[in-house]
Formats: C-alpha cells, sequence, structure tokens
C-alpha cells in the first residue's frame, strides 16, 4: 500500500498542469503529442522507484513524504531496486524516438543515461565496495537540518525519524561492507569524523523546538545513541582502510568512459585527452602571462602602493554605513618591466603563483561582516548587469547564512538550489565562518576572505554564476528538467560566469585577473590528473608527483585535489568540457547574427533550457530562436503533458 502511494504521489508531480513550448513542426503532430506522453509515463515510473528505493535522493527531486526515511543499503534491496529500473529501461526502449518533440528527445537521452548508471551502479555491488554509499547518510541528514522547507514541524519530524534510522545504516555498514578501496574507506572516515564533531549542532537545533522536559530529555538521550551510533561506522571505516591497503579505487579506461557519457555526457570520452591537454597549455601560458606582471625586474626594483578595495564596500558607503578599511590595503606591487615584442615567457608552475600570492597577502584580513558585503554587492551588481544588456532581469532572491559545522569541514562556500520541484523554491547560499584558534581562523580569512578571492566567489557562485542561473532558470523549468539534472553546462556556467564578469569590467585589475587565471590552471591540472588516473595511466603516487613535483602544487592542496577526484570521477573534465560548450556555442550565435546579437537574450534562452547533455545544447537554441522568430508559443495545460 505505502509503495502504491509512493507512486500515486510521482504521477502527480510529474503530471501536474504546465506550459509546454513547442517547436513550429510539432504543433498539432498528434504521433508527436502521444509519443511525449509515453515518455512522461516512463519517467513517471522512474521517479516512482527513485521515491520506494532511494529516498535520499528523492529528497532532492523534491518527493517530501521521503524525508522520513534513510536508504536500505543491503544486497537484497539493492537487487530488487535493479529489477524495478530494468522494468523502466524496458519501458523507455518501447518508445519511439522519431516521433518525440525536440525537447522530449533530449529528455529521453537525460533518461536513457541516468537508467543506465543506476543499472551499472547496482552491478558493481556497492554495498561491498563502496564506503562513501554508507557515509553519504550523513548530508542525508544535514539535508534537513540545513534546507528551509515549508512546514518546519513537519521537516523537524523527517530530520527526528532519520537520525532514529542511523543505528541500522551503521548495522548495515558493519554487515555488509567488505572490500573497498582503503582510499574511499578513508574518505568515508572522514565524513563520519566530521559528523562525530558536529552532530551535537543538530541536537541542539531540535532542543530549541521541543515543546516540554521530556522531549527534551528524549533528545539528549537520543544525541547519545546517535554519537555512538556514527563512532561505530568511523571504526569501521578506519579498520577497512587499515586492512585494504592494496585495494584500487581506479575506475579504469572502460567504466571511467561510461561514466563520461552516461552522467555528464561527454561526446567520444577516447579524444578527450586532447582537449584537456589544450585547456592545461592555454591556462599555463594565461598564468605565466599575468604573473609577468609582477616580476621583480632586475634594474627596477622600486615599488608602488596601491589601495586594494573589498567588494561590496561600495554599496555599504552608500547606505551610510561605517567602512572598516580593508585588511589586504596597500599591497606592495612592482612597477612594469619593459617588456620586448614577441617576449616569449618561460613555463610557469603553481609554485610560481605561490610565490606571488603570498607577497600579495602579507598584510592580514580583518574580521568583517562578508555576509552583509556579499549581499549588497550581489544586488548591486544585478542591477548593473541587466542596465547593461549582460543579463536577463531575474528576481534575485538569495539567502546567504553562515556554513553549518559538518560541511565547514571541506567546503568554503556552499549553494543549495530548491530540491526539484519544491514547492516553496529557496535559494539558501552558506558561506563558511572562520574558527578554532586565532591562527587558524586568520588562515581561513587569509584563503577564503581576500579580495580578489571573494570577487571570483561572487562572479562564479552568486552572479553572474552558478547562483543567478539557478534562480533564473528554475521557474522556467518543467518538472523532469528541474527534478533531473545533467552537471556538465551547470559546472560549464561556473567557469563561464568568471570569465563573463572579466568580459563586463568586474574583474579588472591585475592581481584578480592572476586569481582568474589561477583559479582556470587549477581546473585545467584536476581535470588532466582525473583523466590520467582513473584511466589507470596513473597510479595515485604517480598523480600526487605530476601535481606537486611538476606542477608545483603544495602537497596539500594536491591531496585535496585528489580526493575530489576519487569521490566524484569525471567532474574536473565537466568544468572543462561544459565550458567550451557554451563558450563554442555564444561565438557561433555572435557570428550568425552579427550586430542583432544580444548577449542577455542568448543568456535567457541558455538558462532557460536547464541542465541538458552538451550535445543538445544547439539544437535546443536553435529551437529557441526559431519560436521567437516565428512567434509560436503553445501552452498545453492538460493533466497528461509536461
Amino acid at each position: 500500500m505505502k509503495k502504491f502511494l509512493c507512486c500515486v504521489l510521482a504521477l502527480s508531480l510529474f503530471t501536474a498542469p504546465s506550459a509546454q513550448v513547442l517547436d513550429a513542426a510539432d504543433v498539432g503532430n498528434i504521433d508527436t503529442i502521444m509519443e511525449d506522453n509515453a515518455l512522461t509515463e516512463v519517467a513517471n515510473r522512474y521517479g516512482a522507484v527513485q521515491l520506494s528505493f532511494f529516498p535520499e535522493y528523492a529528497t532532492h527531486l523534491g518527493f517530501e513524504s521521503a524525508n522520513d526515511r534513510l536508504d536500505t543499503r543491503t544486497p537484497e534491496h539493492e537487487a530488487q531496486a535493479a529489477r524495478a529500473l530494468g522494468i523502466v529501461q524496458e519501458s523507455l526502449q518501447a518508445i519511439n524516438y522519431k516521433n518525440l518533440s525536440e525537447a522530449k528527445k533530449t529528455e529521453y537521452h537525460m533518461l536513457q543515461g541516468m537508467l543506465n548508471m543506476d543499472t551499472h551502479n547496482s552491478k558493481r555491488q556497492r554495498y561491498a565496495t563502496d564506503p562513501r554509499m554508507y557515509s553519504a547518510v550523513f548530508t542525508a541528514i544535514y539535508d534537513l537540518r540545513t534546507k528551509a522547507l515549508k512546514y518546519r514541524e513537519s521537516q523537524d519530524r523527517d530530520l527526528t525519524a532519520r537520525l532514529a534510522q542511523l543505528p541500522k545504516t551503521a548495522e548495515q555498514t558493519q554487515n555488509y561492507l567488505s572490500t573497498p578501496p582503503s582510499f574511499l574507506a578513508q574518505l568515508a572516515m572522514e565524513d563520519a569524523y566530521y559528523a562525530y564533531l558536529t552532530i551535537d549542532n543538530v541536537f541542539q537545533y531540535l532542543q530549541t523546538h521541543a515543546q516540554d522536559d521530556i522531549t527534551r530529555g528524549q533528545i539528549r538521550n537520543d544525541a547519545k545513541q546517535t554519537k555512538a551510533q556514527i563512532k561505530k561506522m568511523f571504526d569501521i571505516f578506519k579498520k577497512l582502510a587499515q586492512e585494504n591497503t592494496t585495494q584500487d579505487f581506479r575506475l579504469g579506461e572502460k567504466d571511467y568512459n561510461f561514466v563520461l557519457t552516461n552522467r555528464y555526457f561527454i561526446d567520444k570520452p577516447k579524444n578527450l585527452l586532447k582537449q584537456l591537454n589544450k585547456n592545461f597549455q592555454t591556462a599555463q601560458q594565461n598564468l605565466a602571462k599575468t604573473l609577468d606582471v609582477f616580476a621583480l625586474p632586475e634594474e627596477d626594483e622600486d615599488v608602488v602602493v596601491e589601495d586594494i578595495q573589498v567588494p561590496g564596500e561600495e554599496a555599504i558607503a552608500a547606505e551610510g554605513a561605517e567602512i572598516i578599511q580593508p585588511a589586504p590595503a596597500p599591497v606592495k606591487k612592482a612597477k612594469k618591466a619593459k617588456k620586448k615584442k614577441n617576449k616569449k615567457l618561460q613555463p610557469v608552475t603553481a609554485q610560481d603563483f605561490y610565490t606571488v600570492y603570498n607577497r600579495l597577502l602579507s598584510i592580514p584580513v580583518q574580521n568583517r561582516d562578508f555576509l552583509t558585503l556579499l549581499a549588497n554587492e550581489v544586488n548591486q551588481l544585478n542591477k548593473s548587469y541587466v542596465e547593461s544588456g549582460f543579463l536577463p532581469d531575474a528576481n534575485l532572491t538569495l539567502a546567504i547564512r553562515e556554513m553549518p559545522a559538518y560541511y565547514a569541514y571541506t567546503y568554503g562556500y556552499l549553494f543549495l538550489p530548491p530540491f526539484g520541484t519544491q514547492t516553496n523554491p529557496s535559494y539558501d547560499v552558506y558561506l563558511r565562518s572562520p574558527s578554532g584558534n586565532a591562527t587558524a581562523k586568520q588562515e581561513i580569512l587569509n584563503r577564503d576572505f581576500n579580495a580578489f578571492a571573494l570577487k571570483l566567489l561572487i562572479a562564479g557562485k552568486l552572479i553572474p554564476g552558478e547562483a543567478f542561473r539557478s534562480v533564473y532558470s528554475t521557474p522556467k523549468l518543467l518538472p523532469f528538467r528541474k527534478m533531473y539534472h545533467v552537471p556538465t553546462l551547470k559546472n560549464g556556467w561556473e567557469v563561464y560566469a568568471q570569465h563573463l564578469a572579466q568580459e563586463q569590467g568586474y574583474i579588472a585589475t591585475d592581481e584578480e585577473l592572476l586569481f582568474l587565471a589561477w583559479d582556470d590552471y587549477v581546473r585545467a591540472a584536476q581535470a588532466l590528473a582525473d583523466y590520467y588516473l582513473h584511466t589507470r595511466q596513473f597510479t595515485y603516487s604517480e598523480a600526487l608527483n605530476w601535481l606537486t613535483e611538476t606542477n608545483g602544487f603544495e602537497k596539500t592542496q594536491a591531496e585535496n585535489m585528489l580526493k575530489q577526484i576519487a569521490a566524484e570521477p569525471g567532474e574536473a573534465v565537466s568544468y572543462i568540457y561544459g565550458y567550451d560548450a557554451i563558450k563554442n556555442l555564444r561565438a557561433k550565435y555572435q557570428k550568425k547574427q552579427g550586430k542583432k546579437f544580444k548577449l542577455a537574450d542568448f543568456h535567457a534562452k541558455l538558462l532557460s533550457l536547464g541542465d541538458i547533455p552538451p550535445a543538445f545544447l544547439e539544437a535546443e537554441m536553435e529551437n529557441a530562436y526559431v519560436i521567437e522568430k516565428n512567434h509560436v508559443t503553445q501552452a498545453l495545460n492538460t493533466p497528461f503533458y509536461m
């Protein structure tokens, strides 16, 4: 009965009345309408499988009825889910692809990729080999602690229910996790360690909402038991990390190409190495060019002093708020050396950047109200970008908050978009606040909140970056594209947004351009390391040496890069691939339309497509321009059409 209700809920979400934009050829085509409806039914079944078998993922799809459950991590459950997914796969294969509308052809491939990945994962026996399948439970708990959902009372009940199921997850970890790669066990051990240190914050949150002393006493007792279960999971991960010293976490070329193709929709992954090498060389040359500005010429070591202003201060000053002088100013910068024409720059490494970085940030950053600074800066930039025809107008409403302690160990910044078809969409931005002893606090301030890092964060993560993209596009998307995502264009937009900010003049000084070049260089190096490692051309030690010895990265940064590569194979590559796809598409339309090209209009159409596979980007953009040109827009408000 419960599964039946889950299916009904899934159907209600997918079949909610909504507008659908059709191209001219699809209007009045009954075969297209019928086949599109058939695909919608398959998508409904897929959503019902997620709701029934994977409630932690279903939360992110917007199924709030899943919020009170955790995944069951057993071989039997995995086998049942695989059979259910197989039925959905058979239904998808029965679709007549040729009769689908252009938009549904895109979604057909997205659904096929997701099913391929799910089926692939079910055959990998993750319950025995993937420790992060178990440590993901901590994120599932913090999903409900962190995200602002519609009804706090029900959210608190669901959070309590998930916490109560943690002992079952710990038991499953002990019973079924047996042969994980040692490196992945170490990552899971870190997850458990951070959860153990911070879980009291969750129970303190629940205590503040308790109605009586009995409830508060029960919460205190639950906190002790929960910490004991987290400690149990930590000990299991630690033991396995120590015992399985020969296990290899690398995917191998076949599985790596499968992930690139079906999760990130990267075409012809075997030909990818040439693109990644070219991107790395370009990033290295650009870093050398920006570093050359800061070279101290032997014949002239005089310096000049420049004031550097923290982003957002102009907006605060306009409101009459008190201004505290930004700590990075003054910064000593060398005069530019006289350059010869066609001067050939020498190859650089990360060490060359570190040298200049330490010089630029030799003066400590002061502790400031960065949440207020960023909020004011975002509002000012949004207005400026819209007025200049740079971005489409959006009702930019971002809640900028302090980072929850669990995430703060790993992230300096976190953006939580709405959960799929969430009834009250919220866009939550979290920043890590300085914590620890005085030395640790100052280190975080210098690293995360120097003037240059703040500008890159604003551009890539806030506006015109990830947050703006979500705020603008989410209300325009139909349920399928709200719920399901291909990460490649989203990741590519973050890189594109930083370069848009440069183009607009927001990132303009020599120092800011240096930090942008550094970000590009890090991404390029990480993408190459991702490829070499997971195709097994590098061992872990060889990858670490390539980053530290060949390219000069500090060991701590190199190890963090490899952790990300191990946790999310292919993601580093998707930033490069997605950026190139967006950049190339824009260049095509600028050339095609000439003086008629409007950047804000291009961005509006691009963002309204959602997180689709890059291969379908050009066709869907062309369709959007055709619809605009012919003034053909038809809304179907029948309950069977997405």
